[in-house]
């Protein structure tokens, strides 16, 4: 990591109140607060700032792994200093800054800001299988006339050579396009009625053996894989959605120490009172506690 990170803002950030230092961390969590493409109810810029302040007044113990975060050295870097109106700038820096960060031999934890971000991730992290926890494909060419959405960045990731496959779960918005694109290149996926009318342990099963054969594995989770009655606080709700049980349960079953960093995004703090802030900094919590555990 260089001395003074790359296009990070500087000013002191502590997610769940207390911060490791750099070189003493196992994760790196980053804030990247753009909302550059939102299509319907932007906000996701103040997503990092929310999520670290419900972080500060959440207990830490997980019921999950038996692990207290205090336990998982995380190192909150700051938010990046992202510009506005700029995707394809953003992207760079995000991918700069994760490769410097992996290049560290640290696992990742960033925080949105929308799901395009997850583009530049996808450019510093290679060869890995992504799992994306979304209401929504987000493969379209383009959208509204621009091939760098959120709503294309899967199709983008899909399209950089070195990637691993894209597995979809809890999918419930798309169009016949989209539909038609998944079927035609054999994209496994899940609907978030399958994974309602399944019980846990076939979903996680489903999961495990589509991830047979996969090196490394990154987790995308987008906030509005969740119900809007328990995340209302997102850029674009969809009803029948899954719980947070069902999330973090899947994820549990499903974590194993392929998993090389996560990111969490979509989540718009000015569209409800700081639920969905909580809940992020909940999965944020639960997650890492449980990459912790999978890698001893």
């Amino acid at each position: 990591m260089k001395a003074e990170p790359f296009y990070v803002d500087g000013s002191t950030k502590m997610f769940g109140g207390f911060n490791r230092d750099f070189s003493g961390s196992e994760f790196v969590l980053i804030g990247v607060p753009f909302d550059g493409t939102s299509s319907y109810r932007p906000g996701s810029r103040f997503a990092p700032n929310a999520i670290r302040e419900a972080s500060s007044n959440i207990e830490t113990w997980s019921w999950r792994t038996g692990i207290d975060l205090e336990e998982v050295k995380i190192h909150d870097l700051g938010d990046l200093a992202v510009v506005h109106g700029d995707a394809s700038e953003t992207i760079r820096r995000v991918g700069e800054t994760v490769e410097d960060i992996v290049s560290a031999k640290k696992l990742p934890i960033v925080v949105g800001g929308e799901h395009l971000i997850s583009l530049g991730v996808s450019k510093a992290i290679k060869d890995a299988t992504i799992i994306s926890f979304d209401a929504h494909f987000d493969l379209r060419e383009e959208y509204l006339s621009n091939k760098l959405s959120h709503a294309c960045v899967m199709r983008r990731i899909s399209e950089q050579g070195g990637q691993g496959k894209i597995i979809f779960c809890g999918v419930r918005a798309t169009y016949r396009d989209e539909v038609n694109f998944v079927k035609e290149k054999k994209i496994p996926y899940l609907s978030a009625l399958d994974v309602l009318r399944n019980d846990v342990h076939q979903t996680s099963s489903w999961l495990r053996k589509n991830l047979e054969g996969a090196r490394r594995v990154y987790i995308s989770i987008d906030a509005d894989v969740l119900d809007p009655a328990y995340a209302p606080g997102i850029g674009n709700p969809e009803p029948e959605g899954i719980s947070p049980t069902h999330l973090l349960d899947l994820l549990n079953n499903v974590i194993d120490d392929r998993v090389v960093g996560f990111d969490l995004v979509e989540v718009s703090p000015p569209y409800d009172n700081g639920n969905t802030a909580a809940l992020a900094s909940k999965i944020i919590f639960e997650v890492s506690s449980m990459i912790k555990r999978a890698r001893g």
